[in-house]
């Protein structure tokens, strides 16, 4: 647990400042008033001020919002490119990093979990070995879509691990009780399904 006068570690604050922000985009989106906007935050936390919840209070907090009809939107530009249906790819290591992108959106870890943001994250990853990039992740060839697989699934582990952690729950640990669990029970944990 953190003492008050530490901070919390930068992807916990990042997340609290983007939930901050969500539930105050969905004040204005309801159309609350300040009166009712605190009865609300008070009868979901048992606080009636963001800045004293924590990271699952924040949470807690946006899911009542979304209930009452709060849809949170990206505010963007350009036209999003979204990720094609599963199933189309060459590789099916491709499928795998749109799914882990598209629910490291939905977990907000990343802001834009559009194709595009995809294509943008591979190119500067394929980049990063011996200088051949790809500029669209279907063209990516297989040891290079494993790399890309293996550091998605290494970043949204990490962060999951941050929150859990946060939420003051136990983390799950591999069978040896000596490192976290695989990736894909750390994700259940984090969604609540174990």
């Amino acid at each position: 647990m953190l003492e008050t006068n530490q901070q919390a570690p930068a992807p916990v604050a990042q997340h609290k400042k983007r939930l901050i922000t969500l539930i105050n985009v969905a004040k204005g989106s309801l159309q609350l008033d300040e009166a009712i906007y605190r009865a609300m935050l008070k009868n979901a936390t048992g606080k009636d001020s963001l800045r004293v919840m924590n990271l699952p209070e924040l949470e807690q907090a946006l899911e009542v919002f979304k209930q009452k009809g709060f849809k949170p939107t990206l505010n963007t530009y350009k036209k999003r490119r979204l990720s094609p249906a599963a199933g189309n790819s060459k590789l099916a290591s491709i499928d795998k990093i749109r799914a882990i992108w598209i629910t490291m959106g939905h977990h907000l870890v990343i802001q834009d979990n559009s194709e595009s943001a995809l294509d943008a994250y591979v190119r500067r990853m394929t980049l990063r070995s011996k200088n051949e990039g790809v500029d669209a992740t279907p063209w990516m060839t297989e040891p290079q879509a494993y790399k890309v697989l293996e550091s998605l699934k290494n970043w949204h582990k990490r962060v999951l691990i941050e929150r859990i952690i946060a939420r003051g729950e136990h983390l799950k640990m591999n069978e040896k009780g000596t490192r976290p669990a695989s990736y894909e029970v750390i994700v259940a944990q984090y969604e609540g399904h174990v």
